[in-house]
């Protein structure tokens, strides 16, 4: 049994096992059979939301016994960048929202002035932004910032985010 390399995809898409089975007269099927398409082909589509580990079984028909193989199938959750927030104190979009950034411990956040000069720097992004840069609060404007989640398979994202006072 060989379940193949290890694949990635990104939330929302699918993934082709590409399974093998060696001997005569075997049967095969996948387990967990969560979100496969076909868990007894050797090449189901798998169209899971999150990573899973799938194990392909390998079953002789002689009584040889079961052999089996794992793989593992790494889901990329996509970033929902929020564009605007109003960090005025009210308790309502007081901080910077990015959905999802929480799956990437290692992302590396870089926020600019309209200028170029960096107003926000975070590793991870286990507090959010609030408008602010060494304490005082940045003035109403667009501000820039790149994204880096700190992984070849994914490109670095891109764009603006305005504080609305």
């Amino acid at each position: 049994a060989d379940a193949g390399k290890p694949l990635r995809m990104f939330e929302g898409q699918t993934a082709k096992l590409s399974g093998s089975a060696g001997g005569d007269n075997v049967s095969y099927y996948w387990t967990p059979a969560d979100y496969l398409d076909n868990p007894t082909s050797l090449t189901p589509v798998s169209s899971s939301p999150n990573d899973i580990t799938y194990t392909l079984h390998v079953v002789s028909g002689v009584s040889c016994g079961e052999a089996t193989s794992t793989v593992f199938v790494r889901v990329y959750k996509l970033l929902t960048v929020v564009n605007s927030f109003s960090p005025n104190g009210d308790g309502i979009n007081d901080t910077w929202y990015i959905k999802n950034i929480e799956n990437y411990p290692k992302a590396e956040i870089n926020v600019y002035s309209r200028y170029g000069l960096p107003v926000f720097h975070a590793v991870g992004y286990s507090r959010p932004w609030d408008g602010k840069k060494n304490g005082s609060s940045l003035p109403v404007g667009t501000y820039y910032y790149i994204i880096d989640l700190k992984d070849d398979y994914v490109p670095k994202q891109s764009g603006w985010v305005f504080i609305v006072r």
